[in-house]
């Protein structure tokens, strides 16, 4: 095709050819409210099942000009709706028919042959644009002076005896251009493959961002580009903004592409996405989404998430066989289950509201879309089940008219993405890991026997659900490490069992004859007890929990620093535990002294400085009075709620159904981007060790800013061609031997020993998971970009455009569930999920995003589960559940009767009594302990740390100044 620079696999060629098919020639389709059938008498009737009406004649209406374009996540939706404008460049809309008679102005004089020809051109739709060259000034000046318009008249007035004014209408003019509206994060996205399947001069293309100081041009002006590029937050802006009528509202666009415009639908209710779309003026419709509802996700979804056996490489369409055959299996078998039956109509009713929002309201689909008296046709009544009965006939008539989409196993005959290797990794958890979890069933089972299981003071009641779930986030979250639970929290929790039994037992009855305390509770209650005890018998626990610090285990710390740094009170053990923040602390300061004859002076100095100033800020914190603390609107009813009524029952609410507090306040710093070590002579050296001595306070006020995650990146790292530490020092032998999360120890294993050689994913839920992950990157000296949703449209995009392209940043971290948005990361060939993902769905997008079209490496997937507690078991059970379970439990997994049982039936872990004694055994060792000291400074150079990004042209960095584009 002229002017695309990429040849379009067979199956987007056939794709594309449909989609210029239904715009320029909508075929008449039989009302699907019909069927035929023979006529007793002969010859063909049409019958509609609804009214029991026998129609003689058929009823016929347009298809719509345009519909879903629904191909599979990742095989090029992008480049086929730019091949379909390509191809009809300079195509001229319509007038619509309601408004076409008597359209033919008069002219107040005679024209020039170049004017009449020009509106002759207009008028009869011809592609002129494709046609003239730029040199010919006169007769594009011309045709664009001419463009065909039209007049919408304005609506009735009441009649009245005053005089009015008749207001003349409202001139519209046809345009050849088209609008493409996308999400804000994917406007970079757009112009990337645009720059990398388009030639260059092929399209003149308007970019309207959101928060961008670009004006909408004039209306003549927009006559001139074929492109208008507007993302989602930009479109609602110009066409609602009160006392602004925008010039968009001025024309009759040829055609508008919504890409992900599923988010668009909306069903007997309306937004502002939806009322801005309705003040435009289109022909042509086309809704860009590879899952236009849940109920619509395709087969690849399962095919993305299914484990494959090691060594092994699934045949595809073995796979697709045998997971529909799953599928229909599952089925039968849950046909008789009446409560799976009811969630899956009603899941079925939430997507065919949302088709039925896309054909009438968007693509204004007939006879959907009639109004009354205009033979209207009810949505609800011909497409919607009733009594549970589908009505298969005429929904496939709608889907055949508006779905663009192939089969996988068709397009697998035109293309072969490369391998995904997807499997399961079982983890032993850590002492800690087990803590963390037990002390969250801790606080289940003391609430569910002290509230006796009944009202609102069980957590398991209604009325309790969204503090449940939030318990249940957070329960989730601690599979990979969690600080949230605080020394007196667990005491008080011992104490209210301990109350408790003491209260039932002097009764005057025996359990058995009360009733009132079974044995198993007892018995539960007891072992609640001991795990209590135990965890606070932990002095790395009840460290780490205070200063809300991700616990590392250092080996061979220099000896006369190793009680300043210890974040245990106790004697310092071996290997010598140690809070992140602490070792990032101690790593800066030798780190920014290589040079100087003792890089450990001053080492313990600044140690003891750094702890002090630790404890003092917790307890400060500690004494302050609930209103001056730091905490959102949840957090203080939280605290409210666990001091209220319910104390009088002996109930305790902990901080387990509030929002983590990783990220705030106690936490001492985060390193930033490090200038190079200096030389200094001996006295320098002195100098230098009393500077940090006596100024360590103020150094400590200058780490002690909360960690700035969204912006969280590295400066670009040389490998020094010396090592500037002698081997003889011990501080070449001081080593980061191992965490306390099994997870990581094994995600830092992995990125060790894959990042030199290919690029990382790595999906998380929960910011402070991330935070952690950042932090152990950073003591390796290993470069990272974090994608959250907090980031600004232009950030997301920057961060992805630097990965992609460059080779500054091989790891990027990604929120899981900002990865459904049509990103490309295909860059990525390693991906991991720290935690299993309930919602397959949503993993499917995830996996996605790196397997696709623009994917020349196998792409191996790993999601990291530990053996034996209740996320593996929730990944068991998510493996088992019907596509009816799953949408039912979309929003919450307590909304599965099954996983919910298994919540509340959650036993505690088992705590092997060597481990507690042994620090070794708690941790979880690097397969490699890595050197700390002499491996982040060297070579780094301070100053912008933006200065590796690539940001969209014309984007302002943190600091204000202008970006360049770069190529």
């Amino acid at each position: 095709m002229l002017g695309l620079r990429t040849k379009l696999h067979p199956y987007q060629q056939r794709s594309a050819a449909m989609m210029i098919k239904r715009e320029a020639e909508p075929i008449q389709a039989l009302d699907p409210r019909l069927e035929e059938i023979d006529c007793p008498v002969g010859g063909k009737s049409f019958y509609d099942g609804t009214t029991g009406l026998l129609f003689r004649h058929p009823r016929h209406y347009d298809e719509a000009r345009g519909g879903i374009l629904a191909e599979t996540m990742g095989l090029g939706k992008t480049l086929i709706c730019l091949a379909v404008v390509l191809a009809t460049k300079g195509h001229w809309p319509q007038i619509p028919p309601e408004y076409s008679v008597s359209q033919n102005s008069t002219r107040s004089e005679v024209g020039s042959l170049v004017q009449m020809a020009a509106a002759a051109a207009n008028r009869g739709r011809i592609p002129w644009k494709g046609y003239l060259s730029q040199d010919l000034d006169r007769c594009r000046t011309a045709l664009e002076q001419n463009a065909i318009t039209y007049i919408i008249p304005p609506p009735e007035t009441r009649r009245s005896r005053r005089p009015t004014t008749v207001s003349p209408g409202k001139n519209i003019r046809t345009c050849a251009a088209t609008l493409i509206v996308v999400p804000p994060n994917l406007i970079s996205h757009w112009k990337a493959e645009i720059a990398a399947h388009v030639e260059k001069d092929a399209f003149n293309i308007l970019y309207l961002g959101d928060g961008e100081a670009v004006w909408t041009p004039s209306t003549s002006n927009l006559l001139l580009y074929d492109i208008i590029l507007m993302s989602k937050t930009r479109l609602v802006e110009e066409m609602l903004s009160c006392g602004f009528s925008s010039p968009l509202e001025d024309f009759h666009f040829l055609r508008i592409i919504v890409d992900e415009g599923h988010n668009f639908s909306t069903f007997g209710r309306t937004n502002n996405a939806v009322s801005a779309l309705a003040k435009l003026h289109v022909e042509r419709r086309w809704i860009v989404s590879g899952t236009p509802s849940a109920g619509l996700l395709g087969v690849e979804a399962s095919t993305a998430i299914h484990e494959t056996l090691e060594g092994t490489v699934d045949n595809d369409s073995r796979l697709i066989r045998n997971i529909l055959e799953d599928r229909r299996s599952c089925g039968f078998e849950l046909a008789s289950n009446t409560n799976v039956r009811k969630s899956a109509l009603q899941q079925e009713l939430k997507d065919l509201e949302k088709l039925g929002s896309i054909s009438m309201d968007f693509l204004n689909l007939k006879p959907w879309s009639n109004k009354k008296g205009n033979d209207a046709a009810s949505w609800k009544q011909y497409i919607m089940p009733a009594d549970g009965e589908r009505k298969p006939k005429s929904l496939a008539s709608v889907l055949a008219s508006l779905v663009v989409r192939h089969r996988i196993e068709d397009i697998e005959k035109d293309i072969k993405l490369p391998p995904l290797h997807n499997r399961t990794v079982y983890l032993e958890p850590t002492w800690h890991d087990k803590l963390s979890l037990n002390l969250f069933i801790l606080n289940l089972a003391v609430n569910a026997v002290t509230s006796e299981r009944v009202d609102q003071d069980y957590m398991f009641n209604f009325k309790n659900r969204a503090s449940l779930n939030q318990l249940i986030t957070n329960l989730r979250h601690s599979g990979f490490y969690w600080t949230g639970f605080t020394k007196d929290e667990v005491t008080r929790s011992i104490d209210v069992s301990r109350k408790y039994m003491k209260h039932k037992m002097l009764s005057g009855k025996s359990e058995h004859e009360s009733g009132e305390l079974r044995e198993g509770d007892f018995n539960f209650l007891l072992r609640a007890i001991q795990v209590g005890e135990n965890i606070l018998a932990t002095p790395s626990w009840v460290a780490f929990s205070a200063a809300h610090e991700l616990g590392l285990y250092i080996e061979d710390f220099p000896d006369d620093a190793r009680e300043a740094w210890s974040l245990c009170e106790d004697e310092p053990s071996s290997p010598l535990i140690m809070g992140a923040s602490q070792v990032t602390r101690a790593q800066h300061h030798v780190d920014t002294h290589l040079y100087a004859s003792d890089p450990a002076s001053g080492l313990a100095a600044l140690g003891k400085s750094t702890m002090e100033k630790l404890w003092q800020s917790l307890q400060s914190e500690i004494s302050k009075p609930e209103e001056e603390l730091d905490l959102d609107h949840h957090e203080k009813s939280s605290m409210i709620k666990k001091r209220s009524p319910q104390e009088s029952k002996n109930v305790l609410i902990t901080t387990s159904i509030q929002k983590p507090v990783t990220m705030n306040k106690r936490t001492i710093s985060r390193v930033k981007a490090n200038s190079s070590p200096r030389k200094h002579s001996t006295s320098n050296s002195n100098e230098a060790t009393s500077k940090d001595t006596n100024n360590a306070a103020e150094e400590q006020k200058k780490i002690s800013k909360p960690p700035a995650l969204k912006s969280a990146m590295k400066s670009a790292l040389k490998t020094p061609p010396v090592d500037p530490i002698d081997s003889s020092s011990v501080l070449s032998k001081t080593r980061l031997s191992g965490t306390a999360s099994a997870k990581l120890s094994y995600l830092l294993d992995r990125v060790i020993s894959l990042h030199a050689s290919e690029k990382i994913l790595i999906f998380y839920e929960g910011d402070n998971i991330a935070y952690y992950v950042a932090q152990a990157l950073e003591l390796l000296g290993i470069q990272y970009l974090i994608y959250t949703g907090s980031l600004s449209a232009d950030r997301k995009s920057a961060y992805i455009a630097t990965f992609n392209a460059t080779e500054t940043f091989r790891i990027l971290l990604m929120d899981v569930h900002q990865a459904a948005h049509g990103l490309h990361i295909a860059a990525a060939s390693r991906v991991f999920f720290v935690n299993p993902v309930w919602q397959p769905a949503v993993e499917a997008q995830a996996i996605k995003r790196a397997h696709r079209i623009g994917q020349t490496k196998p792409v191996y997937i790993e999601t990291l589960v530990l053996k034996d507690t209740l996320e593996d078991r929730m990944l068991q059970r998510r493996r088992k559940m019907s596509p009816q379970e799953h949408h039912k439990a979309e929003k919450s997994l307590l909304d599965d009767d099954v996983m919910a049982q298994l919540i509340k039936d959650a036993d505690f872990i088992p705590l092997l009594p060597d481990e507690m004694k042994d620090v070794r055994k708690q941790m979880a060792p690097l397969r490699e302990p890595q050197r700390l000291f002499g491996r982040v400074a060297v070579g780094m150079e301070g100053g912008d740390p933006d200065k590796d990004l690539i940001f969209p042209e014309g984007v302002k960095d943190l600091k204000g100044k202008k970006r360049k584009r770069v190529a």
